[in-house]
């Protein structure tokens, strides 16, 4: 089982990371829900890995980094 949760949690670094270099060479911006949802997946896959390993300062960024994240995704719908 420790396994599945350890490649939730590379899964969720590939999505933050993936969303973040997408911003950087300008091919996503950041008012795109493509942006947010990566960000929304990468924060989920990290509280499910920070929730079994009881790492709780992780669990945290991450659950309020989806939080911003679903704003921002509420934000970039909401607006077209």
């Amino acid at each position: 089982m420790g396994v599945f949760f350890e490649l939730l949690g590379w899964v969720g670094s590939y999505c933050f990371l993936f969303s973040y270099y997408m911003l950087i060479q300008g091919k996503w911006a950041s008012n795109q829900p493509i942006y947010h949802w990566y960000n929304i997946i990468g924060s989920v896959l990290f509280v499910a890995n920070g929730a079994y390993y009881s790492a709780w300062a992780v669990l945290f960024i991450n659950f309020v980094w989806g939080v911003i994240a679903c704003f921002g995704l509420y934000k970039s719908v909401s607006t077209k």
